[in-house]
């Protein structure tokens, strides 16, 4: 294991311990393709993995998408683990539920370190090379505008001792951790937002507090897991202020390339570089 000067490691090191969990939605043949050409991106990075889970659900035609998502994965790497979810829950509880099917896979497996990713996220050789201290939970923040201002852009706030982990991309110590997201939680804000007449999908407009990252949050805290920021306070201040002079609503922060780590989703080209 390589450590820097100052003692700490690579996150590389880390990630090559890893089992590679990525989950996405596929509802047509144009998400196959954009699926596609991010697998392509990645390939060389997801080999330097110990294990690759693919967890997915799936709308539309779902019997010939579940066949050509599994071609898709298989060709490239023929070990792929792949979990298809039995149900499509929408945005916020499917992605959850697919979380979940990840997490829990790798934790029933002795898999005790999960770098749980998205089928829209893209990884170089950068991200290896983060000097990071050993910790139970690596992770982003999220922040957007329009947090910042509920609070008056008071960037203390947001600073040290924020804690607001992204969920598209993270490594877990999953045997320190009972476990991801209470799915009896999922099963009654399903059924709640169900009784919702014109539910529009966003859960956390109806349901206070209702977010994929607090419920990540919540896992963390609830067992204690000691944490390591995959961006330095530099970095950090760098990205509010971003955030803030471009708007930024989106907290999973879509077209920004972090350290290595860029939220590709289509429609949302690369807008900015954050690196050491």
């Amino acid at each position: 294991m390589l450590q820097a000067a100052d003692g700490r490691m690579r996150f590389g090191d880390v990630l090559r311990a890893c089992t590679y969990g990525s989950t996405g939605h596929v509802g047509s043949a144009s998400d196959l393709h954009e699926i596609d050409k991010v697998i392509d991106r990645n390939e060389s990075m997801l080999r330097a993995f110990t294990g690759l889970v693919i967890a997915a659900n799936f709308s539309g035609e779902v019997e010939s998408l579940k066949a050509d998502h599994a071609s898709l994965w298989r060709s490239r790497f023929p070990d792929v683990v792949l979990l298809d979810s039995p149900a499509n829950r929408g945005h916020s509880i499917g992605t959850s539920d697919l979380d979940n099917l990840l997490f829990d896979y790798c934790k029933s497996s002795g898999r005790d370190l999960l770098c749980k990713s998205a089928h829209d996220i893209i990884i170089d050789e950068a991200a290896f090379d983060i000097l990071i201290e050993p910790a139970q939970f690596y992770f982003i923040n999220a922040v957007s505008y329009d947090s910042l201002a509920a609070h008056g852009f008071d960037r203390g706030r947001f600073d040290e001792g924020y804690f607001y982990p992204q969920t598209t991309f993270y490594v877990i110590n999953t045997r320190a951790t009972d476990y991801l997201v209470d799915p009896e939680l999922l099963d009654r804000t399903w059924a709640y937002v169900n009784s919702i007449p014109d539910y529009n999908g966003r859960v956390w407009e109806y349901v206070s507090d209702w977010t994929c990252e607090r419920l990540l949050r919540d896992a963390v805290t609830r067992n204690e897991l000691t944490t390591c920021s995959l961006t330095t306070d530099a970095q950090w201040h760098e990205i509010l202020q971003f955030v803030i002079g471009a708007r930024v609503t989106d907290c999973s922060f879509k077209g920004l390339a972090i350290n290595g780590i860029l939220h590709a989703q289509p429609g949302h080209p690369l807008i900015a570089t954050f690196s050491t």
